[in-house]
């Protein structure tokens, strides 16, 4: 199927407007839709739609290369944070080695958008900037949004059936509130790195070297932002109780299963629409 790939102008550029959110906004965030909004557009033979299909599903087995380790690293990273002690070292080094498998599926990725960017001619690219502009514009209210309703987004509504002490309350507000603080600078920097990247990915020649160079940077600003956290969440752990602690993990793991079970409908929903198309 690479050879498809490389010859079929039409589904590369599908495949681009597929994952649109990739020029803009974070991979994990990437909807389907845009997706089935061209099959229609673009009035796909079923070949084509199956072919789009293909290049989309081979991204995904892309990714999964690394999920077991990422898994590892997230529950050894569990672990340290829920301990009595803060062990800064281990801490830091795990991170880096989730930073280090981000940044080699990054690169692939980006020089992949490079050359899918480059199939497209100057109306598609044209377009593909507009709808992402328009994400980012979307995404930006919802975040204003939240910013205006406090009170109803707040992250202490987590803790509500933990039955918080006064004391506790207190001291985990100011965690958060020091944590936003950080937190939004921190996210302006690596805006600005990643404009940086996705102009990178928008040329006619992809520049490696710059890329990685700035890559790098951008990694460093996420690895201090997952450290804060990290240390953020070992505090507010031991802040609680041991009853407390115990239901913490019980709601973290019915998170966990209850986020398994939404991919696993929406996988069957994507296969349900694709018997539609």
């Amino acid at each position: 199927m690479k050879s498809k790939m490389i010859f079929s102008k039409t589904i590369i550029a599908i495949a681009a407007i597929a994952a649109i959110t990739a020029f803009g906004i974070q991979a994990h965030e990437r909807s389907d839709f845009p997706m089935r909004a061209m099959f229609k557009k673009l009035d796909l033979s079923e070949q084509q739609k199956q072919d789009v299909r293909t290049i989309m599903q081979q991204s995904k087995e892309d990714r999964k290369i690394y999920q077991q380790d990422l898994r590892d690293i997230e529950q050894q990273l569990k672990s340290l944070i829920r301990s009595t002690s803060w062990e800064q070292d281990k801490v830091t080094a795990l991170l880096e080695r989730k930073q280090m498998i981000r940044s080699e599926t990054d690169l692939a990725s980006a020089t992949k958008r490079n050359a899918v960017w480059n199939a497209l001619d100057p109306d598609q690219q044209q377009k593909l900037i507009a709808m992402s502009e328009k994400g980012s514009e979307r995404k930006g209210k919802k975040e204003k949004a939240g910013d205006k309703k406090d009170k109803r987004h707040s992250p202490m509504k987590m803790f509500k059936r933990l039955d918080l002490s006064e004391e506790q309350s207190a001291k985990i507000k100011a965690l958060f509130e020091q944590q936003k603080a950080s937190m939004k600078a921190q996210r302006e920097t690596i805006k600005g790195f990643r404009d940086q990247t996705m102009s990178i990915v928008r040329s006619a020649d992809f520049d490696q070297s710059a890329w990685t160079a700035v890559n790098q940077e951008m990694s460093s600003a996420h690895l201090q932002m997952a450290a804060d956290m990290a240390y953020v969440r070992h505090q507010i752990w031991n802040i609680l109780d041991a009853e407390q602690q115990a239901k913490m993990a019980k709601m973290d793991d019915k998170r966990k299963h209850r986020k398994g079970g939404d991919k696993q409908r929406k996988g069957k929903d994507k296969r349900h629409h694709g018997d539609d198309r």
